[in-house]
């Protein structure tokens, strides 16, 4: 269990949130509902949870409270979120932060991180997956991995193999976008075997059940329009990311005059945060390790987080 330190606050991030064992999917990297409860309970025990209006004040005031806090954050918009994170947090009279990517709520997508996820999930064995990969290259007339410099992949993580951290580095931006469709798409297709959009349906929040939990005070916030790494992205790509996001949330009358951002995989660069600036963001969020403090408290876009897994 991580300790705490007062005058501090600790901003925590999930993504799924589900019963995993008895589940389709016993694999998938995440949390059970019942750890997720007991918590949050315990959270609550011992701590503040704060709303995001609260910590935007404290970062406005740049006066941190004695008593540790604590901010719920969810990434990346799933179901699991609305049902069973969400009830409960109503039951509790807590509010969180949830951050979905836009295009699988308006286009029953897939992102490929999650497809990613998935792949992992129902074949363990990563050399399969890397010798598969392998084998879509050839039959595309691409480079094979032998003949790629794999060794510019950093393969250091907190929660992965390095095999795992290959393949997910390989299906996200290493290979050519055009020939990382593609070999993802063959992979999901062969190992995961389902359709697209009714998997889409599964996995994601729609746009009924986003108004809902903003009715009940949950706060929404940008994660991008298609889960990009921003660092990547002109600034002109950046901005339509933030933009396609906030016009989202507006046009179903979600307030976003103090509006948040969440990085897709907690990328960005000089121009992002150059961005923020200009548009008034009121705070982002990476995935450095740490809590907000009175050393950090006015890097405002760059405020690192803690993973649910750190508090286990």
């Amino acid at each position: 269990m991580k300790k705490i330190k007062d005058s501090s606050v600790n901003i925590v991030m999930y993504h799924y949130v589900r019963p995993i064992k008895n589940s389709k999917y016993p694999n998938i990297k995440g949390l059970e509902i019942k750890e997720f409860k007991n918590q949050i309970e315990n959270f609550q025990k011992k701590y503040n949870i704060i709303s995001e209006s609260d910590f935007i004040n404290i970062l406005e005031c740049k006066k941190i409270p004695k008593k540790p806090s604590i901010l719920l954050t969810f990434d990346d918009g799933y179901k699991d979120h609305y049902k069973y994170a969400f009830p409960f947090l109503v039951a509790k009279k807590l509010t969180a932060s949830f951050y979905p990517p836009i295009e699988v709520i308006k286009n029953n997508t897939v992102l490929d991180v999650n497809k990613i996820h998935f792949i992992l999930e129902k074949e363990l064995n990563t050399k399969k997956i890397l010798n598969e990969i392998n084998l879509i290259l050839i039959s595309l007339g691409e480079p094979n991995l032998e003949e790629m410099n794999l060794e510019k992949i950093n393969v250091k993580s907190r929660f992965d193999k390095p095999e795992t951290i290959i393949i997910k580095r390989l299906l996200q931006f290493f290979l050519k976008t055009d020939i990382k469709e593609k070999v993802l798409n063959l992979l999901f297709e062969k190992i995961i075997n389902k359709n697209i959009k009714e998997f889409s349906k599964e996995l994601y929040l729609n746009t009924d059940e986003v108004i809902e939990m903003s009715s009940q005070k949950m706060s929404f916030g940008s994660h991008g329009d298609k889960h990009l790494w921003w660092e990547y992205l002109s600034k002109k790509k950046q901005e339509e990311e933030i933009d396609k996001s906030i016009n989202f949330f507006n046009k179903i009358n979600i307030n976003t005059k103090n509006i948040s951002i969440c990085y897709p995989y907690g990328s960005f660069n000089a121009t992002t945060l150059n961005i923020l600036k200009k548009k008034k963001i009121s705070f982002a969020l990476t995935t450095q390790v740490g809590c907000v403090n009175k050393k950090n408290i006015e890097n405002v876009y760059t405020l690192p987080r803690y993973d649910t897994n750190d508090f286990k």
